[in-house]
C-alpha cells in the first residue's frame, strides 16, 4: 500500500506570496473613527463611489474600500440582496474594545461576492481585531476564485496580531474557502495571529474549505483558535479542480486549537496523489477536536481516504466525543512516515469510530513512531486497529474500548437530532422539579431548538448544545431502547460558553442512575467523559441523559456541548 508524502502547503504559500494577495499601497482619506460605510450597487440605491459611503448614498463598488485604511470601530456594511463581481482588500486594525467589522445590513439574502478579475474574494493583510460575518462568497468563474477569504501575515509587520473572527459565512466553489497563513516568521515566544474564532461557517464544493498555515514547522504561527459550528461538506473542486481536494479542514502551524460542534462530511472528492482526509493535522501543538461528526471522506482513488489524519509533528492532539463514520478507509490515520516528525501524546478517547471502510484506527509507516492513548472508544469492524507499511502501536496504551457494535447503526445524539419527538428513539424533555417528573419540550423552528411550549425560554436542547433552567430546571435527551440487549455508552460533556460555576451531567435508566453526576467546571472546554461500558436494557427502557446547573444552581454561562452515543454490543 502506498504511504503518501506531505501535502503541498508550501506551494500554496508560494502562490500566496507570488501575487494572489495584491500588493498594497493605499491612500488613507481622513475620516472619523467608528464610522459606518455602506455599499449597495442595486438599481435605485443612489450609489456613488465619489460620496462618503452613507446609507443615503452608498458606495457602488469595492474601490473606495480598497483605497482606505480602516480604524477602530469602523464598519463596512454590504447590502443584503446585492452582488459584486470583484475583490475586496481590507487594511487597518481595530482594538480590543472596538473591532472593525465587515458585515451585512438590510433584509434579504446575504450579500454575494462572485468571482471577477481578482483571484480572491476578500483579502486581509496583517489584521488585528477584525470581524467578517454575514456574507456569501461564490468562486464560480471561467477561472476559479483562489481564496474566498485570505488573511495573510507577512514580514516583520505580520507578527503579534490578535483577534480575528469569521462568522455566519457561506463560502463555496473556491480553491480554498478561508485561508489564514503568510510568510511571517515569529520566534518561539511570538505569534503571527492569536485569538482566531470561526463560528457558523458553511463551506461546500471547495477544494479545501478552511486551512491554516504551512509546513515550515512554526507551530506558534496561529494560537488560541476556536472553530465551532462549522459545516464543511462535499469538497470536490466542482466544477473544475484547480490544485486538488486533499481535505476539508487543514490545521497547520497552530498552538492551542479547538474544533467542536461541527460537521466535516464528504471531503476529498477528487483524486489527490498525496492522499485525502476530512481533518488534517500537521505541525500542531495542543488540539482538542471534540463532539464533531467526521464522515464520508469520499472514494476518489487517492491514498488514505480517512476521517482524521495525524500527518506528523503533532503534539498533544486529542479526539474526544466524535462520531467518525462512513469514511472510505480508516476513521483515524496515525502517520509515522516523516523522519523526525512523530506524533506525540495523541489521545483518541470516548469516540464512536464505526462503519468505516477499513478498521477504525490505522498506524502507518515506521520512520517516526508516535505515542499516546486509545481508550474508551466505541468501535465497529473486525478489529479496532490495523498496522500498515510497518506501522505499529508500540507506543500506545489501550484501555476500555467497547466493541464491535452490532445492528448496523449507533445512536449519536447530534446526528439524530430531529424536529419531532421520538424520531430515532429520542425525546427532548425538561423537569421543573429537579428530575422528579419529566415533560416533553416543544420544537422552536425559529432557532432550531427544543424549549418549553409557546416560548423562547430556558431550558433548551439544540443539535450540539444544551442549557438548563436554574436550580430545579433540568433538561434531558431521553432514548428509548428498541430491543433487548447490552449497550455501551460514550460521550464527552464540555462547556461551549466559558464562565459561570459549571454544570452537572448524569445518566439514568428508567430513573435509576447508571452514571453518577459529573461536574463540568465553568471554564472546561475539554470536559468530562460520560462512558458506560456495559448496560443491559430491555425494549422500551428509557436512558435519560440529564444536564443541570450544578450544585449551586447558578444558570449563567451554562451552555454545554454533549452528544452521547449508544451502541449495542450483542
Amino acid at each position: 500500500m502506498r504511504i503518501r508524502s506531505k501535502r503541498t502547503a508550501p506551494a500554496l504559500l508560494t502562490a500566496l506570496l507570488a501575487g494572489l494577495l495584491p500588493s498594497l499601497s493605499v491612500a488613507t482619506p481622513a475620516h472619523a473613527a467608528g464610522t459606518s460605510y455602506y455599499l449597495d450597487n442595486r438599481a435605485g440605491s443612489n450609489c456613488a463611489d465619489s460620496g462618503a459611503g452613507t446609507q443615503q448614498q452608498p458606495w457602488c463598488t469595492f474601490a473606495p474600500v480598497n483605497a482606505r485604511t480602516f480604524s477602530a470601530g469602523d464598519r463596512i456594511l454590504l447590502a443584503r440582496g446585492a452582488q459584486w463581481r470583484e475583490g475586496m482588500t481590507l487594511t487597518g486594525s481595530g482594538t480590543a474594545a472596538q473591532r472593525i467589522e465587515l458585515s451585512a445590513y438590510g433584509s434579504g439574502p446575504r450579500p454575494l461576492i462572485l468571482k471577477g478579475a481578482a483571484n480572491n474574494g476578500i483579502s486581509l493583510l496583517n489584521a488585528s481585531h477584525w470581524a467578517v460575518k454575514g456574507l456569501e462568497i461564490d468562486g464560480h468563474g471561467s477561472q476559479k476564485m483562489i481564496y474566498g477569504i485570505v488573511a495573510a501575515y507577512k514580514g516583520a509587520e505580520g507578527i503579534g496580531h490578535e483577534d480575528l473572527t469569521f462568522a455566519d459565512l457561506h463560502v463555496h466553489h473556491t480553491h480554498m474557502g478561508i485561508y489564514v497563513a503568510g510568510n511571517a516568521s515569529p520566534t518561539a515566544d511570538q505569534w503571527a495571529v492569536k485569538g482566531v474564532r470561526m463560528d457558523s461557517v458553511k463551506g461546500e464544493h471547495n477544494e479545501v474549505s478552511i486551512a491554516f498555515g504551512d509546513d515550515r514547522g512554526l507551530d506558534q504561527f496561529v494560537q488560541d483558535a476556536v472553530l465551532t459550528r462549522l459545516e464543511l461538506s462535499n469538497d470536490d473542486g466542482d466544477p473544475a479542480v484547480y490544485k486538488g481536494c486533499p481535505n476539508s479542514l487543514t490545521l497547520q502551524s497552530m498552538t492551542r486549537v479547538t474544533v467542536m460542534n461541527s460537521l466535516i462530511s464528504h471531503a476529498g472528492g477528487c483524486t489527490v496523489p498525496t492522499g485525502t482526509t476530512g481533518i488534517y493535522l500537521g505541525h500542531v501543538t495542543g488540539a482538542d477536536i471534540t463532539n464533531n461528526i467526521i464522515a464520508f471522506t469520499q472514494q476518489s482513488g487517492s491514498p488514505d481516504q480517512s476521517g482524521v489524519n495525524y500527518e506528523g509533528w503533532v503534539n498533544d492532539a486529542a479526539l474526544r466525543g466524535n462520531l467518525i463514520t462512513g469514511n472510505t478507509r480508516w476513521g483515524v490515520a496515525l502517520q509515522a512516515i516523516h523522519t523526525g516528525g512523530p506524533n506525540r501524546d495523541t489521545t483518541v478517547e470516548s469516540n464512536a469510530i464505526v462503519f468505516n471502510g477499513q478498521p477504525p484506527v490505522a498506524a502507518l509507516g515506521s520512520a517516526a513512531p508516535g505515542d499516546g492513548v486509545i481508550r474508551d472508544n466505541l468501535w465497529e469492524g473486525t478489529g479496532l486497529t490495523t498496522e500498515v507499511s510497518g506501522g505499529d502501536f508500540d507506543g500506545f496504551a489501550f484501555a476500555g474500548n467497547a466493541g464491535p457494535v452490532t445492528g448496523g447503526r449507533v445512536w449519536y445524539a447530534a446526528r439524530d437530532f430531529a424536529t419531532g419527538q421520538g424520531i430515532y428513539g429520542w425525546h427532548y424533555q425538561y423537569s421543573s422539579d429537579a428530575g422528579a417528573t419529566w415533560a416533553d419540550l416543544a420544537y422552536n423552528q425559529a432557532d432550531e431548538s427544543w424549549r418549553p411550549a409557546g416560548g423562547t425560554s430556558l431550558p433548551l436542547v439544540e443539535k450540539w448544545d444544551w442549557h438548563p433552567a436554574g436550580p430545579s430546571g433540568y433538561v434531558a435527551r431521553a432514548w428509548t431502547a428498541p430491543r433487548d440487549g447490552t449497550v455501551a455508552i460514550r460521550g464527552q460533556a464540555a462547556k461551549t460558553d466559558l464562565g459561570g460555576d459549571g454544570v452537572r451531567v448524569r445518566i439514568t435508566r428508567n430513573g435509576g442512575e447508571v452514571l453518577s453526576p459529573r461536574t463540568v467546571t465553568g471554564s472546561d472546554r475539554v470536559g468530562v467523559a460520560t462512558d458506560v461500558d456495559s448496560l443491559a436494557v430491555k425494549a422500551g427502557d428509557t436512558l435519560r441523559f440529564i444536564l443541570d446547573s450544578g450544585s449551586a444552581g447558578a444558570n449563567s454561562y451554562d451552555t454545554t456541548s454533549w452528544t452521547p452515543v449508544i451502541g449495542y454490543l450483542d
